[in-house]
């Protein structure tokens, strides 16, 4: 299989789950930005601690850390659900169903139901599914004509 297709399969099958991070990182940013103040609430005495810094230090930095990853993150998922939208967005309606069916809600028995949605034979199903996915790939990016 050409790397073209096998990415945009994975790109369609992965695409629920990157639509639910866009809702689950705000959330866990939320999170990590209320353990911050937790621990920079947290009171201690100015006892030099042996060794380096303190242990709050380093749950802080953590935090940081996490908290930015995480935001980069979300900008990857961002970017990414954007350019599968505009991919299947420039489908027809029966090129969506093919490729929703095949990779994004996939059920057993799925080209049995598309054919008989769309009244067609198998190999007329499997070749529209070929279109489909070319045409995708090709809108994700931009590309009209070759």
């Amino acid at each position: 299989m050409a790397n073209w297709k096998y990415n945009a399969i994975q790109d369609l099958q992965e695409y629920p789950s990157i639509k639910d991070s866009l809702v689950s990182i705000p959330e866990e940013i939320k999170a990590i930005e209320i353990d911050m103040q937790v621990v920079k609430g947290v009171s201690y005495d100015k006892t030099p601690v042996s060794g380096g810094a303190s242990g709050r230090e380093d749950r802080l930095i953590d935090y940081i850390d996490r908290k930015g990853r995480l935001q980069e993150n979300y900008k990857a998922a961002e970017l990414r659900v954007r350019r599968i939208e505009r991919g299947l967005n420039c489908l027809t309606e029966k090129e969506r169903k093919v490729l929703e069916r095949f990779f994004i809600n996939r059920e057993y028995g799925h080209i049995d139901r598309l054919c008989d949605d769309l009244g067609y034979e198998k190999s007329a199903v499997y070749k529209l599914k070929d279109t489909a996915l070319k045409k995708f790939t090709l809108s994700m990016f931009g590309v009209v004509d070759l």
